[in-house]
């Protein structure tokens, strides 16, 4: 169905991209990242490659996906070890990959796994690694990365000294885009020699009960800060989403509070959301919030404080206690 290539012929100094698979499903994330790397690659007269690690080709279930990819290349290492997440076995297999084709970058989705990855391999090549970027250019043939820094209070562009570049990239900034011609589809074959084991031994996969959040691809999000006082107050942020058919989004000093779980939280170090509707409940809007929620097409922001950054960003903006206001604003919804 494709070609075979070994291990040791493989082409050199392309740009990688992990592709990260979950169920036999390539991960949005790794689609997501292809958008701003294709330009990077494409700048720097390279090919661009989606490295898979999957336990089966016959289990992939979004195939049809994988051809319309902005990729170059798709390659794929394929094991009956590989089908469980382990972090040993993938970052040797990833590390060998890399020390034969010597990329001029290799790029992670911001995910778990991603994070998991991506600073064990930089650790065993003793390289730097770049943690979630979200801007990439190219200046002076070289790839500039843009991250927060400094608390997430300003933006650092930085340039690695060390090869492969090496970089996470956050989630939910870039948009999936799709090609016109259908990447090349590759099997990278290890020498015979090579341990497939693993000190890891998954015993039992039990799903989390609770649901996955939709906040990057919410079309509306009701978010709130600590101008909300309470976690009880803070709450009432689920009732009003019910109503809306909305996602709760945080700050991240909120959900460092406990209030609500991390995966909702908004900006640098969470969720990147582009909604038709934003509504943030006492938030300031520090620039690591503001990054993740500064393109949605109509922000309405509630606040006691007229100065603060995201009144000043917002469409439209209420001037008043966000506790009050939230309260109004369900009993006239409910009634």
């Amino acid at each position: 169905m494709f070609e075979k290539i070994k291990l040791e012929n493989l082409p050199k100094e392309n740009i990688l991209t992990f592709g990260e698979f979950y169920k036999g499903k390539l991960h949005n994330s790794s689609l997501e990242i292809l958008s701003p790397l294709k330009n990077i690659a494409k700048s720097l007269n390279k090919k661009l490659i989606l490295v898979c690690l999957i336990d089966s080709f016959k289990n992939i279930k979004n195939l049809k996906e994988i051809k319309k990819s902005l990729a170059d290349e798709v390659w794929f290492v394929i094991n009956s070890e590989l089908k469980d997440f382990k972090d040993d076995l993938y970052t040797e297999v990833l590390t060998q990959i890399i020390k034969s084709s010597q990329p001029y970058g290799f790029f992670f989705p911001a995910t778990k796994i991603g994070m998991s990855l991506a600073p064990r391999i930089a650790g065993a090549l003793k390289v730097g690694l770049c943690a979630h970027v979200n801007y990439l250019e190219v200046k002076d043939n070289q790839i500039v990365m843009s991250r927060p820094t400094y608390g997430e209070n300003i933006i650092a562009k930085l340039v690695s000294k060390s090869f492969p570049v090496m970089a996470t990239i956050s989630l939910g900034v870039f948009n999936i885009k799709y090609g016109k011609e259908e990447p090349l589809m590759k099997e990278i074959i290890f020498p015979e020699n090579f341990s497939w084991s693993s000190k890891l031994k998954i015993r039992n996969f039990i799903p989390s009960k609770k649901k996955p959040t939709k906040l990057s691809t919410a079309k509306i999000v009701v978010s709130g800060g600590r101008g909300l006082k309470n976690k009880e107050t803070f709450q009432k942020l689920f009732e009003l989403a019910e109503i809306l058919g909305a996602e709760v989004g945080a700050t991240r000093p909120v959900c460092y509070e406990g209030w609500v779980e991390e995966e909702r939280m908004i900006g640098v170090s969470g969720v990147t959301v582009k909604p038709k509707v934003y509504i943030g409940f006492g938030i300031s809007g520090a620039l690591q919030h503001t990054v993740g929620m500064e393109n949605s097409e109509f922000i309405v922001a509630i606040n006691i404080d007229k100065e603060a950054p995201l009144v000043k960003m917002a469409n439209l903006a209420l001037i008043g206690d966000a506790r009050k206001i939230l309260e109004l604003l369900l009993k006239k919804l409910k009634s």
